[in-house]
């Protein structure tokens, strides 16, 4: 079966070949009509064969991110928070590898994608991930549960589960950046969900 030319029009072979798979699931058919699959049968037999061959867990990265484009993708999110003795609020940011394919070098709380591997009946694979790993350990608080987050960024849509943190020790990772005056360089739609993380840690210190 012939693969798709973008400098062609659809034949009614290729047209038939691709409606197959879309009769089989209606989702997979635009407003139009159409089918949006511009591959046909074959290829995505080859497709699935490749990924047939993964192992669960974590996806090699040019692999995750085209999952993560095509799929929503499940997120963890910890704002780390330290309170100041005047009140004021300071958010420990990491800064992301300069080779990072969407935000190179930029600022970002941390988070993870829970992976299938993870254990079940809750995140500590996550918290271990991001408190272990990526904030090197650093003393805080037991992760407290904010809000849960669906939203777009640029690798594709993801629905995320917002926790706080409270910094108590030393920071062994990052830089404290105060919350009212929030660094340019940082990941623009972490910004929300930090927004509601502080007002959540803010009417938690205040009980």
């Amino acid at each position: 079966m012939r693969g798709f030319d973008s400098h062609r029009d659809l034949t009614t072979s290729d047209c038939s070949s691709v409606d197959s798979l879309a009769e089989l699931d209606p989702a997979l058919q635009d407003r139009s009509g159409l089918s949006l699959f511009m591959v046909n049968e074959n290829e995505i037999q080859a497709a699935a064969s490749i990924l047939k061959k993964l192992e669960p867990g974590k996806l090699p990265l040019p692999i995750f991110l085209e999952v993560a484009r095509l799929t929503v993708t499940p997120i963890v999110e910890v704002v780390p928070i330290r309170k100041r003795a005047d009140g004021s609020i300071m958010i420990l940011f990491i800064k992301r590898d300069e080779n990072d394919p969407n935000w190179p070098g930029l600022l970002h709380t941390p988070g993870t994608v829970v992976r299938s591997i993870d254990s079940g009946g809750g995140y500590k694979d996550a918290f271990d991930r991001i408190l272990g790993g990526e904030l090197k350990g650093t003393h805080t608080s037991e992760p407290v549960f904010v809000s849960t987050v669906l939203h777009k960024v640029k690798r594709g849509r993801e629905s995320s589960l917002v926790f706080w943190v409270e910094v108590l020790g030393k920071p062994r990772v990052g830089e404290l950046h105060s919350f009212d005056n929030l660094p340019e360089n940082i990941i623009e739609t972490q910004v929300k969900f930090i927004n509601i993380a502080v007002r959540h840690f803010q009417n938690h210190s205040n009980k």
